[in-house]
């Protein structure tokens, strides 16, 4: 367990349990995407349901970090953030190849706003590092997707 001092206060930050449900986290993905693998009926419209759930969840943590950490967030930074949100309840109205597309595009622009100096006051190296490997494979699961989605038969 990590202490950092923050403001004469001790705050614990529990490295374990951001492990835990980080990497937890990509089951679901994980499983849709077995599913498309073996046809499993409405297995890519879980794994979108999924992925754009925690676009939106992280999302939404940014906001609030944006909010906490700065006494005036900068208006790109708040505005991309609901930007972020839009782009992929936008591609949850689209055909499904270019939904998990936008939803892996929306991941990554994520990861741009997240590179922002604000997050590495919010963020422990570890944190930032955990964070990075899972949208690799993150993006990877939806590369995956798209193929089964585009080029095999067994979607349609």
């Amino acid at each position: 367990m990590l202490v950092v001092r923050i403001k004469r206060r001790f705050i614990m930050i529990d490295a374990t349990n951001d492990r835990k449900y980080g990497y937890a986290g990509l089951i679901p993905l994980a499983v849709g995407f077995a599913g498309a693998l073996f046809a499993v009926s409405g297995s890519v419209q879980v794994f979108l349901d999924y992925s754009l759930l925690v676009l939106i969840f992280l999302t939404g943590s940014c906001w609030g970090a944006l909010r906490t950490k700065k006494k005036k967030a900068e208006d790109w930074q708040l505005g991309f953030t609901i930007a972020i949100f839009l782009w992929g309840w936008f591609a949850s109205y689209l055909p499904q190849n270019i939904a998990v597309l936008m939803l892996l595009v929306g991941f990554w622009m994520l990861r741009f706003l997240e590179s922002d100096k604000v997050f590495g006051k919010v963020y422990t190296d570890e944190y930032k590092d955990m964070r990075a490997k899972l949208t690799w494979v993150v993006s990877a699961l939806h590369v995956l997707v798209f193929v089964l989605s585009n080029y095999t038969d067994q979607l349609k």
